[in-house]
């Protein structure tokens, strides 16, 4: 007996909501969905999925974060510090001591210190103030440090979703979903237009209506 998978499950979901569609904007662009989803490669995927053993939910995640710092001020501050040890080393193999602007400078002790910088930076690049993890169920929060302390932190499943609504004044993304429970989320995170796109195709699949 065939069992219904799940990409059917959502084919005849999205096969509703073109039944029930208000206008036919909305109607074009659920069919558009729905011929994106309901396409060989995507029938080919989901048979090798299922012959496979079943996934944890966390191992397969997609990130957007907030960095610590702005990312052109890490990258930046990289590029300049490797630049000045490359010149250190490369000066301090002909004469260890240089004379600039009137002061002996060591110039291995400047290329290591230039290196440390290098480093510090792209650490830097790394650390995060706001997260947003997603995974195939759906989707929580993480704050580190005291940029967001102000924000609600928690967890959502996709089909609780309802509303999205974005605070321009502040720049926060409110995620709403059934029972009145928010989500906030940072507009500035890296990527945002894609993560906006994706939590708009779930308030059309599962909410009242996507965000304007």
């Amino acid at each position: 007996m065939n069992q219904t998978t799940e990409l059917q499950k959502l084919l005849q979901h999205i096969d509703q909501l073109i039944a029930q569609a208000g206008d036919e904007a909305t109607r074009q662009e659920l069919e558009r969905m729905r011929a994106r989803l309901n396409t060989p490669e995507m029938r080919d995927l989901e048979r090798n999925l299922a012959g496979n053993r079943p996934a944890d939910p966390a191992s397969l995640v997609l990130e957007f974060h907030d960095p610590l710092l702005p990312m052109a001020v890490t990258a930046a501050g990289a590029v300049i510090a490797a630049a000045v040890c490359v010149f250190a080393v490369v000066e301090g193999q002909k004469n260890a001591i240089e004379s600039i602007a009137g002061y002996e400078v060591n110039m291995w002790f400047v290329a290591t210190t230039a290196a440390a910088w290098s480093v510090a930076f792209t650490a830097l690049s790394f650390m995060r103030s706001f997260s947003v993890r997603f995974d195939i169920v759906g989707m929580a929060s993480r704050i580190s440090g005291g940029r967001w302390k102000g924000l609600k932190v928690g967890e959502m499943l996709w089909k609780d979703i309802r509303s999205l609504h974005e605070r321009r004044e502040d720049r926060i993304l409110e995620v709403r979903a059934a029972g009145g429970s928010e989500l906030e989320i940072p507009t500035r995170v890296g990527n945002y237009p894609v993560l906006l796109q994706h939590l708009e195709n779930m308030v059309r699949l599962y909410g009242d209506r996507p965000v304007r």
